[in-house]
């Protein structure tokens, strides 16, 4: 009995905040399931509390001599199979409620690492190269998401990313790329915010907070063949970030088709003490990210993008996992446009221009230098182009696959926001030349397979690093590739 009315209690709160009206009920109620899926559940709460009431009252009559005890096992029964029918209820609720999908994918890489340098105990330089062979990882994540009100809507992911066979404990990935690092078989949280379509508002606005969408962004979705899946350009921000986006609509005043402004505010690094997360006992100030983006669709070019962007972060530490000093300023700036399905060709293609600037603030991490320096005292700028297109075969008994090539170039002192990136080495951070090229082979509606061929040229040491002086070098890898991926 008490459980039947705590199922109704959670109902009538599902009522209270959902979408879709239902006939018969009080002005304003709603829910979020059909109409007709809604009355049959009320229909069928009714009946079971009938018989509900008068189980109970042949309980009482047993006790006070009014039924055989041989009726008490049927009673039993009776209750246990309305509590079933309670849970297939909740269930499908639940489900009316939460959206779920799931991601599989198995991958298999074929490394050459030639010409790179590593240091000796006593710190001499040397050189040396490698293989990786028949090298397997797994990613599974589960997608979700729901509709709370008209004005509110949830999205979620849960991702693990491992290694077959892999017992090291992880030592590089932290907050910013946890979710995309190989590590252990733990869940982690890639993504979870509420996007809040304010009422009311003079103008166009909506208000997205918690873990944002802030990872593979365009136009990473081509070569992995899906949708759009993150706000940010992916040549200048890849990252699990923590934060609180605005965006205000500017269509209606400016005539550009989807057209908006972004204004963003994130976390890179906050301290505390543990034991009181409100103490900071290091010194440390926080890094801070705060961002601007225009996007909206080029004019007179359908199924296109273009975004306009500008990040900052401030008081960068030296590193995330241990930090002990912070080491500057970095500005970035960035252009991205990109077309899909050209004149209905079945083209596509993109172009990213990004240029960084740092500002120093004079500190040097034990070992590793400055900001972008070895002395922490110089502003310098980098800048980096990523250009790519992608072919539709118009073969429909293959399924219409589709052939890629992608190329990025990087200059000595470029720095970007992209640790989380997809691929298992950061290859939009590279100070030098990548050339990139891929065949993505759909199987059926729900899995496709993709063979790639990566070639890195560096022309300039720790490519993604902020720490320390860019110096020459000859190293170059290679990666010959090859994956299975289900979405369902």
């Amino acid at each position: 009995m008490h459980r039947l009315m705590t199922f109704l209690a959670v109902l009538g709160l599902l009522v209270a905040g959902s979408g879709y009206a239902y006939a018969g009920g009080a002005a304003g109620e709603t829910v979020t399931i059909p109409k007709a899926a809604y009355q049959a559940i009320l229909d069928r709460l009714d009946a079971l509390q009938r018989r509900v009431d008068q189980l109970e009252r042949e309980k009482y009559q047993t006790k006070t001599g009014g039924v055989q005890q041989a009726a008490i096992p049927k009673m039993q029964k009776d209750i246990e199979e309305i509590y079933d029918t309670l849970d297939e209820v909740e269930t499908k609720t639940l489900k009316d409620r939460i959206n779920f999908g799931a991601e599989v994918r198995v991958r298999v890489d074929n490394y050459y690492n030639k010409d790179y340098v590593f240091y000796d105990a006593t710190g001499t330089p040397h050189k040396d190269s490698d293989h990786q062979d028949n090298f397997w990882s797994s990613r599974f994540r589960l997608n979700m998401d729901a509709k709370i009100s008209r004005d509110l809507t949830f999205h979620g992911r849960l991702s693990v990313t491992k290694n077959w066979a892999d017992n090291d404990n992880p030592s590089f990935y932290n907050e910013f790329n946890r979710g995309h690092g190989a590590s252990d078989t733990s869940v982690e949280f890639e993504r979870a915010y509420v996007d809040w379509i304010v009422p009311n508002s003079p103008v166009p606005l909506a208000i997205t907070f918690g873990r944002q969408p802030s990872t593979e962004g365009p136009p990473i979705e081509y070569r992995e063949n899906r949708l759009r899946q993150s706000t940010y350009p992916a040549l200048l921000y890849d990252g699990e970030t923590d934060g609180i986006v605005a965006t205000i609509g500017l269509e209606r005043y400016i005539g550009v088709k989807d057209s908006g402004l972004r204004l963003a505010y994130g976390k890179g690094f906050q301290d505390d003490d543990d034991m009181a997360n409100w103490r900071d006992n290091s010194g440390l100030d926080d890094t801070n990210f705060m961002a601007a983006f225009f996007e909206g669709q080029i004019p007179m070019v359908k199924n296109s993008l273009m975004v306009f962007s500008y990040i900052r972060g401030f008081d960068m530490v030296d590193n995330p996992l241990g930090a002990n000093t912070n080491v500057g300023d970095m500005d970035l700036f960035g252009v991205h446009l990109q077309a899909s399905d050209i004149m209905k060709t079945g083209v596509d293609a993109f172009v990213s221009w990004g240029l960084n600037h740092s500002h120093p603030d004079g500190n040097v991490a034990e070992n590793m230098g400055g900001l972008l320096t070895d002395d922490g005292k110089d502003n310098k700028t980098g800048w980096a182009i990523y250009a790519g297109l992608r072919y539709m075969l118009p073969i429909q008994v293959l399924n219409n696959p589709k052939i890629g090539f992608e190329y990025n170039h990087g200059s000595q002192y470029w720095f970007t926001f992209t640790q989380s990136s997809i691929e298992p080495f950061n290859k939009l951070a590279t100070r030098g030349d990548v050339y990139d090229v891929y065949y993505i082979q759909p199987l059926n509606k729900n899995l496709f397979a993709r063979i790639g061929y990566t070639y890195i040229d560096y022309d300039y040491t720790n490519s993604g690093i902020h720490l320390g002086k860019p110096r020459d070098t000859d190293e170059s890898l290679s990666d010959a590739y090859f994956l299975l991926d289900c979405r369902f």
